[in-house]
C-alpha cells in the first residue's frame, strides 16, 4: 500500500504495480517447493548462513523470481529505495501496526545497522566467553528475536518481507546446531498469536515472541 500526503505529493509513480505474489497463479506450487530447496541445501552446509543473515537480498529473489508483476522482475533481491523506477520511492504501511516501513530512502541505511546488530551478536556467540548451554541458547534466542523484529520493522522489500525473515530465524539457528521443526516459513506460523507476539515485543514485551520461537526448535 502506498503512503500519500497531500502537502508532500508521493514522487512513486502511480503506473507501477503493487508486489502481490499472495495472489499469483503459480504461489501455491512454487513457494512452498523454493523454501523446501533452500532449508534442505542450508541444512547441508551449502549456504553461507551468515551472509544469507547479513544480506538476504539473493534469499529473496530466489523465492520470489517469476513471482512479481510484469516488467518489474526486480521487486525479488532488491530493497525498496534501490535505483529501480518502481522501487525508488516504494513505501509500505501496514494499517495495524504504524511503526512498520521505513521510508524508502532510509532503507539502505537501516539495513545496514541491522547488519551491524548481526555483527555483533555473532561474534559475541561466536567469540564471547564460555557459557552453558542453557545460557547460549537463551542468547540466542534474544538475538533471534531482535533481528527478526527489527528487519520487519524496516519492511525492506516491497514484499515478501516476513518469509524473508522467517529465512533468517533459520539460518540463525541452523548455524547453531537447531532445527526449529516447527517454524514455518511458507505458510506463517499460526496467527494468532504471530503478529500479535511481534506487536507486543515492539511494545517493551519480549516475551511472548521469545517463548513463541523457542517452542519452535528441536536440537539437530
Amino acid at each position: 500500500m502506498l503512503a500519500i500526503s497531500l502537502t508532500n505529493p508521493d514522487p512513486h509513480p502511480r503506473d507501477c504495480p503493487s508486489f502481490e505474489y499472495e495472489t499469483h497463479a503459480d504461489r501455491p506450487n512454487v513457494l512452498p517447493t523454493r523454501v523446501s530447496e533452500i532449508l534442505v541445501a542450508a541444512s547441508r552446509g551449502q549456504i553461507n548462513l551468515q551472509g544469507e543473515v547479513l544480506d538476504t537480498r539473493h534469499v529473496h529473489h530466489r523465492l520470489f523470481v517469476g513471482l512479481t508483476p510484469p516488467n518489474c522482475d526486480y521487486y525479488a533481491g532488491h530493497y525498496r529505495g534501490e535505483s529501480f523506477r518502481c522501487l525508488r520511492h516504494y513505501r509500505v504501511t501496514v494499517p495495524a501496526d504504524p511503526r512498520v516501513g521505513s521510508p524508502p530512502a532510509k532503507v539502505a541505511f537501516d539495513m545496514q545497522e541491522l547488519g551491524k546488530l548481526v555483527g555483533v551478536g555473532f561474534a559475541a556467540l561466536d567469540n564471547g566467553p564460555p557459557l552453558t548451554a542453557q545460557d547460549r541458547l537463551r542468547y540466542l534466542i534474544v538475538f533471534i528475536c531482535r533481528i527478526f523484529e527489527v528487519f520487519l520493522r524496516v519492511h525492506p522489500y516491497a514484499n515478501g518481507n516476513g518469509h524473508a525473515a522467517r529465512m533468517i530465524v533459520w539460518f540463525i539457528f541452523l548455524r547453531y546446531g537447531y532445527w526449529p521443526r516447527r517454524w514455518s516459513v511458507e505458510p506463517k506460523p499460526p496467527d494468532p498469536p504471530y503478529s500479535q507476539y511481534i506487536s507486543l515485543y515492539r511494545s517493551g514485551q519480549p516475551q511472548h515472541l521469545e517463548a513463541f520461537i523457542a517452542s519452535m526448535l528441536t536440537p539437530t
